[in-house]
């Protein structure tokens, strides 16, 4: 309101100006003033017209990302009229937790977003491509804003913007998936001795993926397409001639100090165990559920959605689900359990991976030993400090050090 009232102001005083000089015969002066009207209305019709026959596009390169994986952005602008555009702002908000490169783009850190902005200089019908790498800090889903556009004339006197430019977008990162060392003994128990990536009845027509070559494989395994596409040799991944369920549990006990870094890093880590288990037992063809206390953005306290069957598919929607959970819990897993015991198919295997802390509940322990009357059951705990807890021996138990920093763990040891 400010700009424009001056320059009204200022249109004013030149139109009488003219008229002044004008009356009096003084041509130089006459014609400096129409000079600079006449730069007024041209930057007039300027900031009127600028927004017409331009168009944007901004486009993820993936819309679901493993953690640690760059992201590509691209904004597009397009300038299809004879008036050029200098010094175009294009704006949006995203969710924090994402490294942009260049980090100049980012304007302004808020507490739950950051400011996205560029500027653009275009010709007459000109198209400008500008591409960005967005690195994920955390999971969990980032959205990208409607934006806005924001243009003010070559002179500085009138200023135009317009509101929700692009489509909101969503970007979906999974959490962080890391070797586990000592696992051999946690799948020896839960599946016996069968041998390791293998099944021992597979149908060789029904085909859900593919997977890293090992020295074990039989050469017919080799999918040679996938291999030139991973540029690694990939072997196919068959699906066994019988179903076998693995039950995986998340529990996060609803007394702990959720709001805390220490509590918080141990519950991701937790999901990190999680999520590598998804990523291994995806490869070797388990029908995997998920089951947890810890509350989701979307689907709250309710039952996490697991409508994908094998492979790929499975292994992301799992994925998903991990990566939408909060920090805390609202009842503790036994009455979770309690409500789901029925679906659990006698003889899947259930691995439980818990963040509580001391002694397990009498609850947990019960309802850990229900299950384990027609499944077998493995829990894992992540520990802060493994001289203060005491293994139930009633249970299959192994442990995970959780003091580690979630970010800084490479690798994780179940021992």
């Amino acid at each position: 309101m400010g700009r424009r009232f001056v320059t009204t102001l200022l249109i004013l005083s030149f139109g009488a100006v003219s008229l002044y000089v004008g009356l009096r015969g003084f041509t130089v002066a006459l014609l400096g003033a129409l000079l600079v009207l006449t730069a007024m209305g041209t930057a007039y019709i300027w900031n009127r017209f600028v927004f017409s026959k331009l168009t944007l596009e901004r486009t993820l390169n993936r819309r679901h990302a493993d953690f640690g994986v760059p992201v590509t952005m691209q904004l597009g602008v397009t300038n299809r009229k004879v008036l050029p555009l200098f010094g175009l702002k294009v704006r949006f908000t995203m969710s924090s937790g994402l490294e942009c490169e260049p980090s100049s783009a980012t304007a302004v850190k808020e507490a739950d977003h950051d400011v996205f902005q560029e500027v653009f200089h275009l010709n007459w019908y000109e198209k400008r491509n500008r591409t960005f790498e967005l690195r994920p800090r955390r999971r969990g889903r980032f959205s990208f804003g409607v934006g806005d556009l924001e243009y003010s004339d070559p002179f500085g006197f009138f200023t135009n913007s317009k509101q929700d430019v692009f489509r909101e977008t969503q970007l979906i990162v999974f959490p962080k998936i890391v070797p586990i060392q000592g696992l051999a003994s946690l799948n020896t128990y839960l599946f016996g001795s069968r041998p390791r990536d293998g099944w021992i009845f597979v149908d060789p027509l029904n085909r859900i993926g593919t997977r890293p070559y090992a020295s074990t494989d039989s050469a017919r395994l080799i999918n040679w397409k996938a291999t030139a596409r991973h540029i690694q040799t990939q072997v196919n991944i068959e699906k066994p001639s019988f179903d076998q369920q693995v039950y995986l549990v998340l529990d996060q006990p609803p007394d702990l100090a959720w709001w805390t870094t220490r509590v918080s890093n141990t519950l991701e880590v937790a999901i990190m165990v999680l999520a590598s288990l998804i990523q291994r037992y995806s490869e070797a063809g388990f029908d995997i559920r998920l089951a947890t206390n810890v509350v989701s953005r979307t689907h709250g306290t309710g039952q996490l959605p697991s409508g994908a069957t094998r492979g790929r598919a499975q292994r992301n929607q799992h994925l998903t689900n991990l990566a939408l959970l909060q920090l805390f819990s609202l009842e503790p897993i036994s009455k979770v359990l309690a409500r789901r015991k029925n679906q659990i198919k006698p003889g899947s295997t259930v691995v439980i991976v818990t963040t509580a802390q001391g002694k397990l509940e009498p609850s947990f322990v019960k309802m850990a030993r229900s299950l384990g009357l027609k499944s077998k059951v493995g829990v894992v705990r992540v520990v802060e400090d493994k001289k203060d807890v005491a293994k139930e021996e009633s249970l299959k138990e192994w442990w995970i050090e959780g003091s580690v920093a979630w970010h800084e763990a490479d690798q994780l040891e179940l021992y």
